[in-house]
Parts: structure tokens; sequence; C-alpha cells
């Protein structure tokens, strides 16, 4: 018994102090810390894989819909006034997989679906600078296409946290796979010849191996449509440079982060203004509350500001002078049910406008009655016509409305007793879809859809 307290005591105490970024341990001895305290959670997601298995369905990426439904959730899909579509990306029922589908939203119909062979994809992957500080997925029953990424040709490209493919429209298997760990958002460039998403790198505390050893470095990553990589940009060093080393490091207390920054969104200005240039970079640092405008071209930060967006998730530019932010609106790292300061709050879209400085919440009436409640993951993004998609990924519910009403809500129904969760879908206009429907509608594998 003495041998037990004394272990569960040391135990505890070991966990806490990693967390807390203490210096006792090395970085092998603080990778096993991690490893026993993260030993639950690895339990949970092998019984989830056993169960899989079994039933054949991917229990990983499923809810459990008794818990997470709310009464006020509508379910209206199709809509026949909206002549978009909706690049969906999460599990499908019929193929017990994560899946992407092109579904146009006036009727529901699926134009087009690409189904990762995801054994075939895991077998490729080994990922590069794999590191204790983010989790790689090596299970087909857990693996996602996350925010996939729909091309002229009719191929996609999308990742799954430790590595990023192409994938044709015809074939199951990938065009190309890159082994670089990659996360969160994927961004076309201003050139439309390549893609911009958060990475890792080891350059950030490549001058302090302490540091090197247990600071997550994000990096911005600039990956060619052919899977090579054409830069990595550590944004550690980036802010370092830029002299805010204080942001980067000074705002945790006396408690050593391991992940300072969490980069989760890189927006690419498409065009000039007088507040950017084409191919500035616009980036959530979820963990800073803070965004950035970022010039590759000189490696200077034009612009940063903190709140009043707390651990937001995506970012965009909405015209000449305005950007997007979906703000979660939540604390970090508490659990689900406690993730709002103030109870009864949501989260928000805001808007903040370059000329005046001013932070407006144009869609606040209207989240108020739907009431999107995602403590972590979930995109929005202001529409042309000035309507709003949003996605609440963890959730698996979808949303667009107009500037005054909604338009239509979509659930990721799987079962009666289950639903599932979403890999950041996006919104297509008719314009944007138009080329690649062009490139889909030559393609001999796919059934015929009339569009």
């Amino acid at each position: 018994m003495l041998v037990l307290i004394v272990s569960v005591l040391f135990s505890a105490w070991a966990v806490w102090h990693a967390q807390m970024g203490g210096t006792r341990f090395s970085g092998s001895q603080l990778r096993m810390v991690n490893y026993v305290a993260n030993f639950p959670s690895l339990a949970r997601t092998a019984f989830q894989e056993v169960g899989a298995m079994l039933t054949g369905d991917p229990l990983p990426l499923l809810i459990d819909r008794k818990t997470t439904e709310h009464p006020y959730w509508v379910r209206k899909f199709p809509a026949a006034e909206d002549d978009g579509y909706l690049l969906f990306s999460g599990v499908d029922q019929s193929e017990k997989q994560s899946v992407v589908k092109l579904i146009r939203i006036s009727d529901g119909s699926v134009i087009a679906r690409w189904v990762p062979d995801w054994p075939a994809l895991l077998a490729l992957a080994a990922p590069k600078n794999a590191t204790h500080l983010i989790e790689t997925v090596r299970s087909p029953y857990a693996a996602k296409a996350i925010h996939p990424l729909l091309l002229n040709d009719g191929d996609i490209i999308f990742q799954d946290t430790g590595w990023i493919t192409r994938v044709g429209l015809c074939g199951a298997k990938p065009v190309w796979l890159l082994n670089e760990i990659m996360h969160h958002s994927l961004e076309m460039d201003e050139t439309g010849l390549g893609i911009w998403g958060p990475s890792i790198s080891q350059e950030g505390f490549a001058d302090n191996p302490f540091m090197q050893k247990r600071v997550r470095d994000d990096a911005l990553a600039h990956v060619s449509l052919d899977g090579k990589v054409l830069e990595q940009l550590s944004f550690s060093r980036i802010l370092r440079e830029n002299g805010l080393q204080s942001l980067l490091m000074g705002t945790s207390g006396g408690r050593l982060k391991q992940d300072p920054t969490h980069l989760n969104e890189i927006k690419v200005a498409k065009s000039d203004s007088h507040y950017w240039h084409r191919g500035d970079l616009l980036i959530s640092s979820r963990h800073l509350s803070t965004l950035f405008l970022y010039r590759p071209s000189t490696g200077k930060i034009l612009w940063y500001k903190t709140g009043p967006w707390m651990n937001q998730h995506a970012v965009d530019f909405v015209d000449e002078h305005r950007i997007s932010v979906f703000n979660n609106n939540v604390v970090a790292d508490v659990p689900a049910e406690h993730a709002f300061l103030v109870p009864g709050e949501t989260n928000q879209v805001m808007v903040y406008d370059f000329a005046t400085g001013q932070v407006t919440q144009p869609f606040a009436a209207l989240l108020a009655v739907a009431r999107p409640l995602a403590f972590s993951e979930g995109l929005a993004r202001l529409l042309p016509d000035g309507g709003l998609f949003l996605e609440e990924t963890i959730y698996g519910r979808q949303l667009r409305f107009s500037k005054d009403r909604l338009i239509w809500s979509r659930v990721n129904d799987y079962d009666d007793k289950h639903i599932g969760i979403l890999s950041w879908s996006r919104y297509l206009t008719a314009e944007e879809a138009r080329i690649p429907l062009q490139a889909i509608a030559s393609r001999k594998c796919q059934p015929t859809v009339s569009h």
C-alpha cells in the first residue's frame, strides 16, 4: 500500500510538473510523462477501435446523439434557393468512414465523391518531425480528410495532421503523399500554384536546445500542387524576429507553455488593398487569441490584434478593408460544459474593419437562435452575397444564413444513436464550383448528374 501511495503521488506530481512547464525532466523523460498522462484517452481510443473492428463503424468519429443534439436544432436541407455547393468532409454512413462529397445544395444531389483508401494512405504516411506535442493518426477508423481543397481538374488535396495528400476523382489511392506534419487549414496561394497551411518546425528555438525539445514550434508551410515543400517558415522565429518574443513566451506567467501559438488558419490575400498586398497572410493563433497580418516577401508582421475574440479558429478576408473571425469565445483547456466564461454565451462571428478599427457582430441575432457551441474547431465564412456559412465541426452541424434568416441547416446523421463529426467542409459559390464541375462532368468514373 505504501509503495502504491508513493507511486500515485509521484505520478501525479510528475504530470503536474510537466504540464506546468517544469524543468526537472529531460526531453525523453518529458515524453514518457506525457504518454502516462495521456494513457486514459489512449485506452479509450483503443477500446473504440476494437469496437470499430467488430461493428465496422468508425466509432472514434461518432458522437452520441442524446448528449449532443439540442431541442433548438433544425434539419432543413436541401434548399432550392441556394445555388451553391457544399464540399462536405466527414463521416459517411454508407461508406462507414470519412469521405469527401460535392453536394449541390439546391436539391441535395451528390455530384462527386472521393472515398480515400485509408489503409493505403496510412501505410505510406511516416510523418517527419513527429513530436509528442502533436497527435498523429494511425488508424483508418479515426482518419479524416481535413479541410479538402477542390482543384480545377477535379482532384482534391487534404491532410490528416501528419501528412498531406492529393487524391484523384477516379481513384482512392493518392496521386502523391507528402510526409510533412500539416494541421488545420489548407488554402490556395495567390498564384493558384501552391497551398499554405500550418505545419511544425524545428527552427524556432534552434539556438536554445532546452526550449527546442519542450516547445511546439508551429510554422507556415507552402506546398506546391505536385507535393513539394516550397518553403517552411517557423512562426516562433517570425515572432522573435519581429520583437514579439514577449507575446510568444511571456503570456503564461511562470508556466512554460508547450504549445504557445497553436496556429489554426492561414488565409491568403488574393488582391492588393490599402491595408495589405496580394500574397500577404492572415494568420490565426488560437492560444494567443491573436490575429496577425504577415508579409512573407519581407518577413515582417504588418499588424496584429489580441481579442476581443478568444481562442478563435477561422479567419478570412471579407473585402478590401474588413476581415472576419469565427470566435469560439471559450476558455481553453477546461471541460466543454464549462468552456464559456459566461454561462449561456455561444460562438460568435466577428468582423474587424481596418478603416475604423471597429469590431462588429452582424449575425449576433441569428446566432443567438442557432446557438453554435463549438468549444474547439469550427469555421465560418462570410459569403459574397452577404450571408454566412458556419460549421460546428465537432458536433456535425452546418448552417447557412442570409443576412437576416436561416436558409438551411444540415446535421450529419449517421444512425439513430450517432452523429458523425465533420472535418472542415467548404461552401463553394456557383462561380467557384464552375470549372471543377466541368472537369468532373468529363470524368467517366463518376455517376452522371446534370448541373
